[in-house]
């Protein structure tokens, strides 16, 4: 039987679609007829990672024989929790080539761990990667399915560095934008008073590679968050960054690649080197394609840019 968060999201649904249908063998995946998608329904409560950090995370199992039931259809994995705030929405092509090529844990399931940070929140898959999840929590990603979606325009470098900032900003945070950048950021949506015009110094072997990160959020003089965008350059090289970044900054922990996604692929079998996976970067990098960014700051703004 469902529970009471869970049967919260299904009677939303069911009030738009109708009654659902249980398939396979529990009560977790069902089929919505007149929508003709699969929903996989997962629960778990949240709590703090430490009593010191402000990071809450989740974890969940996803089946293998429910995860083979929604291959090749319009599917959703929707993890539940006991705040209904923190729920997410996650279209599973979007994932599923990545679950065709990794092996489930002993137990025949996927583990999966949802982090939610203030500088924002990422769903880890084991085995595959970290991901954003930001523009996963809108349940009206199921209930209008139907309905046109916000539509990505080709971005520029120069734009996804603005929208970064922007999203740094909302949050609360200052921002570093390298120096021969700035002229090229859109100032319509960035504020430049929060725009740092000096880094503090870290490290003389660090802080010259630091200067050329595409994007870096301050909480005071405390770097919190490294933005690389690869849009053309090699995907390697902003990793190679980071990783010197790992190796000398103390809790230096929160690396983003942007690109398009039809480099996610690549960034996947570049932070799956030896090299990254020994010193734990491959825990600490997320890939954000440019529909992530837009949606995000949409989510935050409520325009589109």
């Amino acid at each position: 039987m469902a529970n009471i968060h869970t049967q919260k999201v299904i009677q939303l649904i069911e009030n738009k679609f109708g009654k659902l249908k249980k398939i396979g063998d529990g009560y977790s995946l069902y089929y919505v007829p007149s929508a003709d998608i699969i929903l996989y329904f997962r629960y778990s409560k949240i709590s703090f990672t430490s009593k010191t950090q402000k990071v809450k995370k989740g974890f969940y199992g996803l089946r293998k024989e429910d995860i083979a039931l929604m291959q090749g259809k319009k599917s959703f994995i929707c993890l539940i929790t006991d705040d209904d705030t923190k729920n997410l929405y996650i279209p599973f092509q979007k994932f599923e080539t990545y679950f065709l090529e990794t092996n489930p844990s002993r137990d025949g399931q996927f583990k999966v761990l949802p982090f939610y940070k203030p500088t924002g929140n990422d769903i880890y898959f084991a085995g595959i990667g970290k991901f954003n999840s930001e523009s996963y929590t809108d349940i009206n990603d199921i209930l209008n399915i139907s309905d046109r979606k916000i539509q990505t325009p080709n971005l520029s470098h120069s734009q996804v560095q603005s929208l970064i900032s922007s999203i740094g900003m909302k949050k609360g945070y200052n921002v570093w934008i390298p120096e021969s950048d700035k002229i090229k950021i859109d100032n319509s949506i960035v504020d430049t008073s929060k725009i740092i015009n000096k880094l503090p110094l870290f490290n003389k072997e660090i802080d010259n590679i630091i200067s050329e990160i595409d994007v870096i959020w301050f909480d005071n003089s405390r770097p919190i968050s490294f933005y690389e965008v690869e849009h053309s350059t090699p995907i390697y090289s902003g990793l190679l960054r980071f990783n010197d970044v790992l190796l000398t900054i103390a809790r230096a922990e929160n690396f983003n690649i942007v690109a398009n996604q039809e480099r996610e692929n690549k960034f996947n079998k570049e932070i799956n080197r030896p090299t990254f996976k020994q010193n734990k970067l491959i825990d600490k990098v997320t890939f954000f394609n440019y529909e992530n960014i837009y949606q995000w700051y949409y989510n935050l703004y409520g325009k589109i840019y």
